[in-house]
């Protein structure tokens, strides 16, 4: 939730003066890192960095938030894809066709997370899409909900129509949330294992059926999918995804942002972030390096936003305290899934604080001075200066002059006042640069 909430809170009229705003006691708590567009000045502004990652590797942790959408015990997408994986093996696929059940799984039901025509499925294969997955993959998701005997779901496929991928996720779904019901791991091992797999036939078929068996019968396949490593054990299955790069975190970034986009009805806002973000980093000269990371940062800011209700999140009028409360949980939802990516914890670190003020008045942690770093200092900029641009249930957009004007009455106080003064520059720039990113808002 960006400044651009509070009328929801407070009130319902539309500010023309920045006078006139809940911001209008700001005092100059100037921040002293930068000088004109030098960093850093007084005390010293730690870099941040993107880390070079794979594409298995983002997949993998950020399905967490898929999970959050879904209401699913945390982990699901991971066993679920594990778990898959290991069937496939089972039946002897080959590598192609485990490489497809590994992404399969972990993306199976994510368009959950989405507002995509189609149902879920068809959502799933979407994202798949956006991730740069194949076509082989965005089929599995499609038909994961399938049965053997015709009576699945949504087209009504049979027996050998349906591709084995599907059926590997589809068992491993079942497995999963069988295990997960339970909530003791070797208590649901057993029930699973005591089912005959004659009753598993008419949805998976007689050869997925034993397999299921045979897989969870496994001490070690079993064990794996409760560990905590399974993230990083989903990434040692990704054996043909290549060399870990910064351009494959960026982009599994950018298609996060637009799954996250897609979740609370604003198309292109994170991109919007991201833009404006980085050109506020060239602007208080910041390196290269930082700036890259500002732009990924912006990207995945609102990632923890999949663990709000949508109720809260579409409401139009006032929030209660405890939905106050749960809009507020995003930061650090967020932070969590991001951490678990392998070199992404100083990215986490900038979600988790986008929120936070120099005033101390921020959440979650309420810091302030040299404990607030630059970064979500910066983020907290762009952020709010997007949602003020936006409309929302509650309010329609601001126009560029009146946000610009709300956000230097906050300079001080909820934002960084030397951030603000560089925004309108920043704001040009980034304009300039990516204009099919402002496009949507008028610039």
């Amino acid at each position: 939730m960006s400044w651009a909430d509070v009328p929801k809170m407070a009130c319902r009229e539309r500010a023309t003066d920045g006078a006139n705003t809940a911001m209008q006691d700001a005092t100059d708590t100037r921040a002293p890192y930068v000088s004109g567009a030098t960093a850093p000045a007084l005390f010293p502004v730690r870099e941040i960095h993107v880390r070079p990652a794979r594409r298995i590797d983002m997949i993998a942790c950020l399905s967490g938030g898929f999970d959050l959408a879904e209401q699913q015990v945390p982990g699901h997408a991971a066993r679920v894809a594990s778990l898959a994986y290991d069937i496939a093996v089972a039946l002897g696929l080959d590598a192609e066709a485990q490489r497809v059940v590994l992404h399969a799984g972990l993306l199976h039901d994510a368009g959950v997370s989405v507002r995509v025509e189609g149902g879920h499925t068809v959502g799933g294969a979407w994202m798949a899409d956006l991730f740069g997955l194949d076509e082989a993959v965005q089929e599995a998701i499609r038909t994961s909900h399938e049965r053997w005997d015709g009576g699945g779901r949504p087209l009504g496929l049979n027996g050998p129509d349906i591709p084995w991928a599907a059926l590997c996720v589809q068992a491993a779904h079942w497995v999963s949330e069988t295990a997960e019901r339970s909530g003791n791991p070797l208590r649901a091992r057993a029930e699973i294992v005591r089912t005959p797999a004659e009753l598993l036939v008419p949805a998976l078929g007689h050869v997925v059926a034993v397999a299921v068996h045979e897989v969870v019968r496994d001490d070690e396949t079993w064990l794996a999918v409760w560990d905590d490593s399974l993230a990083a054990r989903l990434a040692l299955a990704g054996v043909s995804e290549g060399k870990p790069s910064r351009r494959k975190v960026i982009g599994a970034a950018e298609a996060m942002g637009i799954v996250v986009d897609s979740a609370v009805r604003e198309e292109g806002r994170a991109a919007r972030v991201a833009s404006l973000a980085r050109a506020l980093g060239v602007e208080l000269g910041l390196s290269a390096g930082y700036v890259e990371a500002l732009g990924v940062a912006g990207l995945l800011l609102d990632i923890g936003q999949l663990g709000v209700p949508r109720y809260i999140a579409d409401k139009p009028s006032i929030l209660t305290v405890d939905e106050m409360e749960q809009m507020r949980r995003h930061p650090g939802l967020g932070a969590r899934i991001l951490e678990r990516v392998p070199g992404m914890a100083e990215i986490a670190s900038c979600v988790e604080s986008h929120h936070e003020r120099p005033d101390g008045r921020g959440y979650p942690e309420m810091l302030t001075g040299e404990g607030l770093p630059l970064a979500p200092r910066i983020l907290s900029v762009a952020d709010a200066y997007c949602a003020l641009r936006a409309d929302r249930p509650h309010r329609p957009a601001f126009s560029r002059d009146e946000s610009m004007r709300l956000m230097e009455a906050g300079g001080g106080a909820q934002f960084d006042s030397l951030v603000v003064e560089a925004l309108p520059t920043a704001h040009a720039s980034a304009m300039e640069a990516e204009p099919s990113a402002w496009a949507a808002v008028g610039g």
